[in-house]
């Protein structure tokens, strides 16, 4: 069994999401510190990143560490520790991705745009945004 990755984030960061969705699609076992309640946590960051709270930021058990990552750079990374990762389907990918809470803010206001401006497609639209990450969820358990 691989040693555990950490992972640092906070509930109102829109990246922390796709990143934890990420591992939890590679089977990788991590532990989630959630900054804003954790003081170790918020100063082991600040440490990381040169006093700066950034977040998501993934911290390795050789000690190398992540901020701010990439689909492909997590998985890049992962895979020169000796995780053996099979390759994420083009439909995961995008799943990662409509889970970002900022995908799910801009449908809301195509939803809204779309009701103030009388034009049902721009509702449609909105609407497939919101909702899509949801359906998709409950049809692939």
């Amino acid at each position: 069994m691989k040693a555990k990755i950490i992972l640092y984030g906070h509930r109102y960061c829109p990246q922390v999401r796709p990143v934890r969705a990420l591992l939890e699609q590679s089977g990788v076992t991590y532990d989630y510190v959630d900054i804003r309640t954790d003081e170790d946590g918020r100063m082991r960051v600040k440490e990381i990143n040169a006093g700066n709270e950034s977040v998501p930021t993934l911290e390795f058990s050789d000690g190398s560490t992540l901020t701010e990552p990439s689909q492909k750079s997590i998985l890049t990374h992962l895979g020169s520790l000796g995780y053996d990762l099979p390759p994420l389907a083009t439909f995961d990918r995008i799943l990662i991705q409509l889970i970002n809470p900022q995908i799910i803010v801009f449908g809301v206001v195509l939803v809204l745009s779309g009701w103030v401006l009388d034009v049902l497609p721009l509702v449609a639209v909105g609407v497939i945004l919101v909702l899509l990450p949801f359906i998709v969820r409950f049809f692939r358990k």
